[in-house]
Parts: structure tokens; sequence; C-alpha cells
């Protein structure tokens, strides 16, 4: 799937170094586009959808250009993936995704235009894990 990072993050803001949010706070980060400039200028209201409308157009993002000065937060998040049981909850059915994955942990990934990687991890879980005749992951005799 491929999709402009400003127009599918639920929360994005844009801040002075120092005056950033704590991301670690119960309270969450709050929208704040106004750096971004272009309709998000300050005195302009912009809700979230409209940011997420606006800025999933490549027509309009690509008016829009990130520094190296200013720090950026985005908050990404879905509710159909259980990372603790590894399932998909689509609501009507729970899928196990640790069989049809067949051993392959779920890849994240954010790349450049130019393909260029911003950040690659994996989520892993314990049902991936080959199992021994007893039933116990491999990681099992390890500890």
């Amino acid at each position: 799937m491929l999709a402009p990072l400003a127009g599918t993050s639920q929360v994005v803001r844009a801040d002075e170094p120092g005056t950033e949010p704590d991301i670690a706070s119960e309270d969450g980060v709050e929208e704040d586009c106004t750096l971004l400039g272009g309709k998000f200028a300050t005195g302009k209201s912009v809700s979230i959808s409209a940011r997420k409308a606006h800025l999933a157009n490549p027509k309009h993002a690509s008016k829009y250009t990130f520094d190296t000065e200013t720090v950026y937060t985005f908050d990404f998040y879905q509710n159909l993936l259980n990372v603790n049981t590894y399932s998909l909850d689509l609501g009507i059915a729970n899928i196990g995704m640790g069989p049809i994955l067949n051993g392959q942990p779920i890849q994240c990934l954010g790349k450049t235009s130019d393909g260029r990687y911003l950040w690659s991890f994996q989520i892993w879980h314990e049902t991936l894990l080959p199992r021994d005749r007893e039933g116990e992951t491999s990681n099992k005799k390890l500890q």
C-alpha cells in the first residue's frame, strides 16, 4: 500500500525544537499543522479529516515540504491488528495471522518517493516460531 505520510496519519503536528509534545503523555498528541503553512497557516482552522483529505491528494501534498529544522510528530493507529494475539479482528471474525503468514513477520515501513527507507521494522509473535514435537516453541529451549 502506498500512501502520503501526512494524509494517512491520525494526528500530525509540526513544532519548533524544544516545543514538541511529550509523546509518552496519556493525553496523546494534539494536531497542529500551522508550521506546514499554506492551507494550515496561522489563523486557519483545518480539521483532521480535512487535513487528511487535502494531503492524501498528491496534487496538494506535493506543495508541502518537510525540513530538518522542524520537529514533526505523526500518530498512526489502527484497530484491526491485535499484536498481543497476532490476529485480525474484523468484528464478525477473529483471524489468527501466524498460520497465514507461514512464519513471516508483518513488516511496517516508510519510504521516500525515490525508494530510500525512512523506517522499517518487523512485528514478530511466538505463533510464528516453529514448534517441537511437545508443542513448545523453539525459543523456550534457549532459555
